[in-house]
This record gives structure tokens, C-alpha cells and sequence, in this order.
């Protein structure tokens, strides 16, 4: 009999044709029967089996959505159904998902109800559809998702309203976050393609692209008359700008937090700790070496110190592209393991690289 499920275009409870079934377990004979069900096909289990514990594993997995199998089996386990309780009887209950042939939504919700007569040595077990339970559920699942989208988008307006305030204190150039992110990219692009095993996704690819910007925002804090000094920084002053990866990484921490940003907070964490990181443990600030430093960093890092070279700063005369990578090549801004190094030189060969830098 085909049941009639909820929509989630409707906004009243659909009319279900419950789903019912009734198995009664003798626990002194370990013998079970079914009592009803409303599939014929539960009958059929039956009497494959005469184990009750076959069944219910056989019943679970045929029947039950798949994240809930575990507990739906702990539940329903003939060890579960000899629990001793105070008193004569107890009654348990227990909310699962069962499998659904609905188009819009693969499962239906069901409540079972395990009744102990310990004195009878009995147990009846019941299984039915519950009608008002998945539109409250799917109620709640669309607030929560509304709730998440609220997060995410929080978090890339707080993104760019720190790349704006880089910019607004001339930190940055107006350009720099189509740079940075762009050679970020590329880099990463080369390395998916020539390492499979490091198993970078697009996703993560665009993601780090465009938090790549804010590597920097611990520099918010740094007096701008250290930034744009031209001559040599003292031994004061170089400290104080070596700070700036710890205070970034601390004002992510106050970044907006969901399930979907987990990853989002992470990267922007890593990257601006750890940017200044380099592969031999020459770096700062905690001196990580080799993998130890988180492939986010790294690829910042290294389209950083390149972006660097080839810019106008205070300090420095702007340089050639040629010329930046053979630096960077030759060590000039420190360690970059082989196969970054590799990707970057790789990356840095094509036409719109070129043009973009120079």
C-alpha cells in the first residue's frame, strides 16, 4: 500500500496512513512473534528467521535510514529488552527515521515503544508512524539552515569589511585582494593538479582565494608610521610587526561562528598565524617546520612574499616577475617546500600571471 507523505510545499500536516507494527518477544523462551503489520513484507522477515536479534539487524538494515540504524539496533537488541528497571514494568521509547521512497525526502519519522513485563517475562514492541513529527521537524531543520545561511553570510561581511578597513588605513593597495587572492588560487590550482593525493577541492580552493586578503589584519594594530617607514626598522619596531600573526589570528577567533563556518574559522585562523611560517622552522611565530604548518598558510604565505616583491612598497623599488620568482627560488624569502615551489614556478609561467604582475 503506497503511503501518502508530506510535501515540504505544504503548510499543514499531510494525512498519513500510519505505519504500524506489533511484535511481542518471549524473553524465558526467546521466541517472538509478529503480532500486526501493516507490511506484509515485516511477515516475511519473520519467518526467515527464528532468531530475534537476526531479525531485528535484517528488519534495521532493510528498513531503517541509515544514520539511525545503530542506535535503532542498541534499542531494539535483546539485551536492551532485559534491562532491569525498579518495579514490575517499564516502558521506553525511542524516535528513528525509516526509509521512504518519497521523492523530496528519503525517510519517514517512526516512534518505537518498548513495553517490559518483567514478571511475565514479556516484551511488546511497537512501531508506527509518527504524522506530526516530520513537518515539526522539517520546521525546525528550515530554521536552522535559515539560521546558518544568517552565519555564513555574516561571516564573508565581516571578511570584507576587514579588506575594506586594510585598505581605508593603507595597509593594502586597492588592488592588492584581487592579487593576493589571484595568485593564491593559481597556486593552489597548480598543486591540485599535480598533487591528486593532497586532495584539495574547488571549494577549498575558492575559499582560501578569498580569505587570503586578510592574512594581514593583525597590521589593523601596528602604528602606520612603523608600516611605511623607508629606512630600517629597529630591533623594537621589528617586534612589534612580528606580532602582527598572533593578533590577527585573535581577532578571528571573534569571527561569526555556525556549523557551516567551521572550516571557514579554521582557515582564516591558520592562515593568519601562520603565514610568516616557513618550511625549515625559520619562521615566525611558533617556529612550525615542514608539514607541520597548515597548506593554507604555506600557499598564502608564499603568494604573499611574491605579491611583495612585485609591488611598490615605502621600503623597495618594484620588481620584474622574472625576477621575484628566481628570488624566490634561490631562498630569498626564506624556505617553501619542493613542491610548492614547484606549482608556484609552474603557475607563474602563464600569460595572465605575467600580465597581472607586471
Amino acid at each position: 500500500m503506497q503511503q501518502k507523505v508530506f510535501h515540504p510545499a505544504q503548510t499543514e500536516a499531510p494525512c498519513l496512513e500510519p505505519l504500524y507494527i506489533i511484535l511481542k518477544v518471549d524473553l524465558q523462551h526467546k521466541k517472538y512473534d509478529c503480532v500486526y503489520s501493516q507490511d506484509h513484507a515485516i511477515y516475511e522477515e519473520v519467518e526467515k528467521t527464528r532468531s530475534y536479534d537476526t531479525f531485528i539487524n535484517r528488519y534495521v538494515t532493510k528498513y531503517v535510514y541509515e544514520p539511525d540504524q545503530r542506535k535503532v539496533k542498541q534499542f531494539l537488541s535483546s539485551e536492551s529488552l532485559r534491562e532491569k528497571m525498579p518495579g514490575r514494568c517499564m516502558e521506553r521509547q525511542l524516535f528513528y527515521r525509516r526509509i521512504d521512497a518519497h521523492p523530496f525526502h528519503p525517510y519517514v519519522w517512526v516512534k518505537a515503544i518498548k513495553h517490559i513485563d518483567e514478571r511475565e517475562h514479556t516484551v511488546m514492541i511497537t512501531l508506527h508512524q509518527e504524522q506530526s513529527v516530520y513537518p515539526s521537524v522539517l520546521k525546525m531543520k528550515q530554521e536552522l539552515d535559515k539560521k546558518e545561511e544568517t552565519i555564513t553570510r555574516q561571516f564573508w561581511d565581516t571578511i570584507s569589511l576587514l579588506s575594506t578597513v586594510l585598505e581605508h588605513n593603507q595597509l593594502k593597495e586597492a588592488d592588492y585582494q584581487d592579487q593576493i587572492g589571484y595568485y593564491t588560487k593559481q597556486i593552489y590550482c597548480q598543486l591540485q593538479q599535480e598533487y591528486p593525493e593532497y586532495g584539495i577541492t574547488e571549494e577549498e580552493i575558492n575559499v582560501i582565494a578569498q580569505l587570503a586578503p586578510i592574512h594581514d589584519i593583525g597590521k589593523i594594530r601596528v602604528p602606520i608610521e612603523i608600516l611605511n617607514k623607508e629606512g630600517k626598522l629597529t630591533e623594537e619596531e621589528w617586534s612589534i610587526i612580528r606580532e602582527h600573526p598572533l593578533v590577527g589570528a585573535e581577532m578571528t577567533k571573534w569571527f561569526p561562528k555556525g556549523k557551516k563556518t567551521e572550516k571557514l574559522n579554521q582557515y582564516s585562523y591558520e592562515i593568519c598565524r601562520h603565514h610568516h611560517e616557513r618550511y625549515d622552522g625559520s619562521g615566525y611565530p611558533d617556529g612550525l617546520k615542514g608539514e607541520e604548518i597548515p597548506l593554507c598558510a604555506q600557499v598564502v604565505g608564499l603568494a604573499d612574499a611574491y605579491d611583495a616583491l612585485v609591488s611598490v612598497r615605502p621600503y623597495k623599488r618594484k620588481i620584474t616577475s622574472k625576477e621575484a620568482v628566481d628570488m624566490i627560488l634561490d631562498g630569498a624569502c626564506g624556505a617553501f617546500s619542493k613542491q610548492l615551489l614547484q606549482c608556484f614556478q609552474k603557475a607563474s609561467m602563464k600569460r595572465d600571471w605575467i600580465e597581472k604582475a607586471d
